[in-house]
């Protein structure tokens, strides 16, 4: 997704932030043209954003760990 992004298609994406606050996620996110959707368990964050968006927001200072909703097994619904 990093490297060939489809631009049509969203990423859900699981963060957990190490040093960054959420002040500075939110603005990682809307310079993603992202959002964040909710929070989850243990403190991990849900957010979207355009897969085109993904490398430069996993480049972010202060993040624990991104992954894909999908690989957590998390099941996202899209509405579709």
């Amino acid at each position: 997704m990093r490297k060939q992004p489809f631009e049509d298609e969203t990423a859900t994406l699981v963060v957990e932030l190490d040093e960054a606050d959420q002040s500075d996620l939110d603005a990682a996110l809307d310079a993603a043209d992202g959002s964040l959707e909710r929070e989850l368990q243990l403190g991990s964050l849900l957010g979207t954003m355009p897969e085109t968006s993904v490398d430069e927001f996993c480049s972010m200072d202060g993040l624990a760990r991104v992954e894909t909703a999908d690989t957590l097994g998390l099941a996202i619904d899209d509405g579709e």
